[in-house]
């Protein structure tokens, strides 16, 4: 009965995590310094505008689909617009200043979002579900970006 309760209300709890996917995470960053916030918002931008282009690759090429959305989004997630560059104002926030660093937080951080959020949290809750390419596959996905987006604030520096 509790079960039937939790799977009912489930579509919901789908739209509360995409609601909360492309809002919340924004506010973290009223508590940091916002010139040095701003310094990294351009990286967060092209990061945004890359990912949008992979999320059209993927919807051709069959990778993954999109199974629940927020009304006004049709094949990009709502996270592209609001988890997604604010981890990357994060990730450049605390280790840019050593590219060491930044490039093995990337390797966890892009770990836990192909190994543990993907499968666990958005494809349980139904926001996307994995077709043509594996968890192994967006790991290696989500790992190209990371020296594209690197080059491109290090030359946004200059």
């Amino acid at each position: 009965m509790i079960l039937k309760k939790i799977l009912w209300r489930l579509p919901n709890m789908t739209q509360l995590l995409l609601w909360i996917t492309l809002i919340a995470p924004w506010f973290v960053l009223f508590f940091l310094d916002l010139k040095r916030v701003k310094h990294f918002l351009s990286v967060a931008f092209f990061t945004i505008v890359l990912t949008s282009i992979f999320w059209q690759v993927a919807e051709i090429w069959n990778w993954w689909e999109i199974t629940n959305n927020l009304f006004f989004l049709t094949n990009i997630s709502a996270f592209n617009y609001g988890l997604l560059p604010v981890i990357t104002i994060l990730v450049f926030y605390y280790t840019y200043q050593n590219k060491w660093l930044f490039f093995g937080t990337n390797i966890i951080i892009d770990a836990i979002q192909a190994f543990i959020i993907s499968p666990f949290i958005f494809e349980k809750f139904g926001l996307y579900q994995m077709v043509n390419m594996g968890n192994f596959g967006l790991y290696l996905l989500l790992l190209g970006f990371v020296p594209i987006i690197y080059l491109y604030q290090r030359w946004y520096d200059k």
